[in-house]
């Protein structure tokens, strides 16, 4: 209840105080107010003068990207375009894809060799037989029936290993053959 005693006994003295302010701005009996001047910077007989006559203009600055081509400012663009996502991989591809790094290298069609190395267990009849599977099954993905050039080297007794040249068009066709070639039961490696 004191407080709020207080706190009305403030605000009617300053309510008081603000009425006695307005009563000595107005102008009294006989007298006129004059009309105020922009451009006069004298009020009250000289006692005050503009306020903004003081102060500076404002001026504005210009902020500019160009420092003379620092590293820390060249390493702040391309923080910046890099978040803008600038520098992302166009469609759909992206590191999970295969092939990316093929299409990159090399222009196609193009001559490419496979490189396979199977088990034949010293038996020279099933190292025929896993040749054939091997040409086989290149040429039915690569369609290069008469450019087809396979070198066979025999690695120890029981490993052969195949090079296997031919025109593939894509690099979607050389990871088709790969996986065709990994189907063979025979096959322990391609590269």
């Amino acid at each position: 209840a004191t407080t709020a005693t207080t706190t009305i006994a403030g605000l009617q003295s300053y309510s008081s105080s603000c009425t006695a302010l307005q009563e000595q701005q107005q102008p009294q009996d006989g007298e006129q107010e004059q009309p105020s001047d922009a451009n006069d910077h004298d009020h009250d007989n000289g006692n005050q003068q503009n306020p903004t006559e003081d102060k500076e203009p404002i001026v504005q600055s210009t902020v500019t990207m160009d420092d003379g081509g620092s590293d820390l400012t060249d390493r702040f663009k391309y923080k910046v375009q890099a978040l803008m996502g600038n520098f992302n991989p166009t469609g759909e591809d992206d590191e999970r894809q295969d092939g990316n790094i093929l299409n990159a290298m090399m222009k196609f069609p193009v001559r490419y060799t496979f490189n396979i190395v199977g088990r034949t267990e010293g038996d020279d009849a099933i190292q025929e037989i896993y040749v054939e599977d091997v040409k086989r099954t290149v040429l039915e993905t690569s369609g290069d029936s008469d450019g087809l050039m396979c070198h066979v080297t025999p690695r120890g007794k029981n490993f052969v290993k195949l090079q296997c040249e031919v025109t593939v068009h894509s690099s979607q066709m050389i990871n088709q053959i790969y996986e065709d070639l990994d189907k063979l039961e025979r096959t322990k490696m391609r590269f």
